[in-house]
């Protein structure tokens, strides 16, 4: 913002500009957390400009500057942006541009004009700055929810495990943590990597980023699949051990299972290839053909 701010309105001065402070202001406004948002503000900002020119100079000549004039040409010209469908930031930038315009023009000399050409100086230096010296990269972020999920349903693994191998009493143990906290975050990682995806957007240097945005966003609905398949054998045993005792050996089983998952997810690390959660994605086959011949001995 700074750097923008001081190149445009050096900009503006070897222009002629009579007033260069209008470029550095749409460069505050202008810039947003995405070029792409970024875009769709400096056209709201530009289209704003056009038309409160526009209206001013229409309306303004035979009213004079009151209250009751300024609020019957800003209805005017906001009404008129309603019918052509402009969006809500166009409105705003309209109603500023027009507010603005009606005050300093005639006051101020060729006012107007300068407030376009300056608010389109601002726009094109923010957006080259924004684009190819600062470009917005929300990767790493959505990298790290990856990881904290990874983390937390390993937790959960581990957990169960010794819930499992101390009897399975407390039914609340694992279900609440894994309905409540785990899914809620699961929504917020991809979420996050919505936001990386539209980060993306105009950004001329994407190409290594979005690969690898694209593997996180693999590896994280893998993850969201185990935590189907972990929520799934936690109710098959639940509901086993209620209708059925376990025996020592079936705990130790299905505890080394989870321990096994819990490896498995631990050693995952974001460089690697899918083969590591292939292995497990196979052992989850037999693992959900016992659960299907536990369901089968609970309904005979």
């Amino acid at each position: 913002m700074a750097l923008a701010s001081g190149i445009s309105w050096q900009i503006c001065v070897w222009t002629g500009s009579k007033y260069p402070y209008l470029a550095p202001i749409s460069v505050i406004l202008c810039l947003q957390t995405t070029i792409l948002k970024s875009i769709r503000f400096a056209l709201s900002r530009i289209l704003g400009t056009i038309f409160g020119v526009i209206f001013t100079v229409m309306l303004t000549s035979e009213l004079p500057l009151k209250g009751w004039t300024i609020a019957f040409i800003l209805l005017i010209s906001t009404g008129i942006s309603l019918l052509f469908g402009v969006n809500i930031t166009s409105i705003h930038q309209i109603a500023l541009s027009t507010l603005l315009i009606l005050v300093f023009a005639p006051k101020l000399q060729d006012y107007g004009l300068y407030r376009l050409i300056d608010t389109v100086i601002g726009i094109i230096v923010i957006l080259l700055i924004h684009a190819f010296i600062f470009p917005p990269n929300f990767t790493t972020i959505a990298g790290e929810s990856l990881q904290n999920i990874k983390n937390m349903l390993v937790k959960k693994l581990e957990g169960l495990a010794v819930w499992l191998e101390n009897g399975a009493t407390n039914k609340d143990y694992f279900i609440a943590e894994m309905d409540g906290m785990v899914w809620s975050k699961l929504q917020d990682a991809f979420q996050d990597i919505s936001k990386a995806e539209n980060s993306m957007r105009f950004n001329p240097f994407r190409s290594k980023s979005s690969l690898e945005l694209k593997l996180i966003k693999q590896k994280l609905t893998i993850l969201r699949k185990e935590y189907t398949i972990i929520e799934r054998f936690y109710e098959i045993i639940l509901q086993w051990n209620e209708e059925k005792t376990m025996t020592k050996e079936e705990i130790q089983y299905w505890s080394s299972t989870f321990i096994f998952l819990g490896d498995a997810l631990k050693n995952w690390t974001a460089e690697e290839t899918l083969s590591v959660l292939d292995n497990s994605s196979i052992y989850h086959e037999h693992l959900k053909m016992d659960a299907t011949r536990f369901l089968q001995i609970l309904k005979t």
